[in-house]
């Protein structure tokens, strides 16, 4: 009989120990589509909309899928500009200045990141009296970027999140490189687009810079700068010019370097660096390499440092030198570069 318990026992803790192994049953998927649980205003031109969990990055972005409705008379007003944020449930959407009154929002086709569906909602508010305080983004050029083989006369469309001030936006907003920007500029309806006109110069690296001025209705001005570049030819040449920064042990902030032919003293490139950084597309030339920057504690001066370099690259395309920086009074800056560094430090965040 004890021999009998002791195999019923041991059977037992067997089949127990041959369990553990065994994995659980898989979790449902998920299948719900996504809510909305509020809608809160900003401002005067801007909502925030509150999901229930997370959305996918492209059915926010779709201007369609969000209307206001005038509950009194039925009509509805489109949005101008619409995103999901980083945390992902929740979207900023930019509205035109509304009626101190109480509207409706509606929102259609919203996704959640597992592609499951909210064909529509729909949540009231009453637009806010703040002032707007939310810098506007340059969220669409054509040209992109980069355009080879670009036509000598033709047009760049620059298209924004809202509304801008059109009367304070001009040619003086632009630093320019063998291109010629006329000084009308076109404006839609919304003031959410501009249409500019431009000429290059044949067989030129052609560079608009767009500096962060271009202020919208609000006054908030751009907060980034935007380079784009042109050329006639069918190709970019594929150098690079690789920098390093001579320094002592200082920390420096807000730093930026400005690549300028030696000859006219153009921009070819402005960019934010780091104490190593590289130049791309650099045709071969004479250039003055110009860094300015910062001091982490001590704001009587900059550091400044400019070398003049002939880049004429061999067949590795690629050429190492280093600007040595210093630190000086701001006086002693060129008051061309002073300027435009006041605008880059000041204005991008």
């Amino acid at each position: 009989m004890k021999l009998k318990i002791i195999y019923i026992s041991i059977f037992y803790i067997l089949f127990l120990l041959s369990g553990c192994g065994k994995k659980l049953p898989p979790t449902s998927p998920d299948r719900w589509a996504p809510r909305v649980l509020n809608v809160n205003t900003v401002d005067e031109h801007h909502l925030r909309i509150f999901f229930s969990e997370k959305i996918d990055t492209l059915t926010p972005k779709k201007l369609d899928n969000f209307k206001i409705l005038n509950p009194e008379n039925g009509e509805t007003t489109s949005v101008i500009y619409s995103e999901r944020d980083k945390k992902g449930d929740e979207v900023l959407i930019t509205v035109p200045k509304l009626e101190d009154m109480k509207y409706s929002l509606l929102i259609f086709n919203i996704k959640d990141i597992k592609g499951n569906l909210m064909i529509r909602a729909e949540k009231s508010f009453k637009p806010s009296n703040e002032k707007d305080t939310i810098d506007p983004i340059l969220r669409y050029t054509r040209p992109s970027r980069i355009r080879t083989s670009a036509p000598l006369d033709s047009i760049i469309l620059l298209r924004f999140s809202e509304p801008m001030d059109s009367g304070a936006c001009g040619i003086n907003d632009f630093v320019t490189t063998y291109i010629d920007i006329d000084s009308l500029f076109v404006w839609n309806e919304t003031l959410t687009e501009v249409t500019l006109r431009y000429r290059l110069v044949k067989d030129k690296i052609c560079k608009l810079f767009m500096l962060p001025l271009m202020p919208d209705l609000s006054g908030n001005s751009l907060s980034e700068m935007r380079i784009l570049t042109l050329t006639t030819s069918d190709t970019l040449p594929k150098n690079r010019m690789n920098i390093k920064i001579i320094k002592d042990e200082k920390e420096l902030t807000k730093t930026y370097a400005f690549l300028r032919n030696a000859s006219d003293r153009l921009f070819q490139d402005i960019s934010p660096v780091d104490t190593t950084f590289s130049f791309f597309f650099t045709p071969p030339d004479t250039y003055f390499i110009s860094v300015v920057a910062q001091d982490s504690l001590d704001t009587t001066g900059l550091w400044w440092g400019e070398k003049k370099i002939a880049f004429f690259p061999d067949t590795t395309r690629s050429v190492d030198e280093e600007v040595e920086v210093d630190f000086i009074k701001r006086d002693r800056i060129p008051e061309s570069l002073l300027n435009l560094y006041k605008i880059l430090s000041t204005n991008i965040k």
